[in-house]
C-alpha cells in the first residue's frame, strides 16, 4: 500500500490542554486537504496560525487519535488528531494557542 502525501492541509485548533508533565494537548479537526498521518508525526514540525494571522513553527512532541493509535485510515474516517507540543512552544511570544487558532501545512 502507497503511503498518502500530506499535500496541503488545515486543522483547527478545537481545544487545548496543558497535560502534566507532557506539554500541550491540541485537539485537531481538519477543516481542508487530506494530510498524511506521517506529517504530524513526533518530531515534525508543524506551522501553527493565530486567527489574527500570527505564524509559529513548533515541534510535534506526540500524537493520538480518538479511540487508540494514530493511523491514516482513522484521520481519513473522522478528521480528527490530537498533538502534544511543549508548554514553551505553546505559550511562545507570550500568547498561547487556543481555540481557533490553525495548523497548516503543505
Amino acid at each position: 500500500m502507497a503511503k498518502k502525501t500530506s499535500g496541503g492541509y488545515r486543522f483547527r485548533v478545537s481545544d487545548a490542554v496543558e497535560v502534566p508533565l507532557r506539554g500541550t494537548m491540541l485537539r485537531l479537526k481538519r477543516v481542508a486537504g487530506q494530510p498524511s498521518v506521517d506529517a504530524l508525526e513526533p518530531g515534525s514540525v508543524v506551522r501553527l496560525e493565530s486567527p489574527g494571522g500570527e505564524l509559529r513553527d513548533v515541534a510535534v512532541k506526540d500524537v493520538s487519535v480518538t479511540g487508540g493509535r494514530a493511523t491514516q485510515a482513522k484521520l481519513d474516517r473522522y478528521g480528527q488528531l490530537d498533538v502534544i507540543i511543549s508548554p514553551e512552544d505553546a505559550a511562545a511570544g507570550g500568547r498561547p494557542v487556543t481555540i481557533g487558532w490553525f495548523v497548516v501545512g503543505g
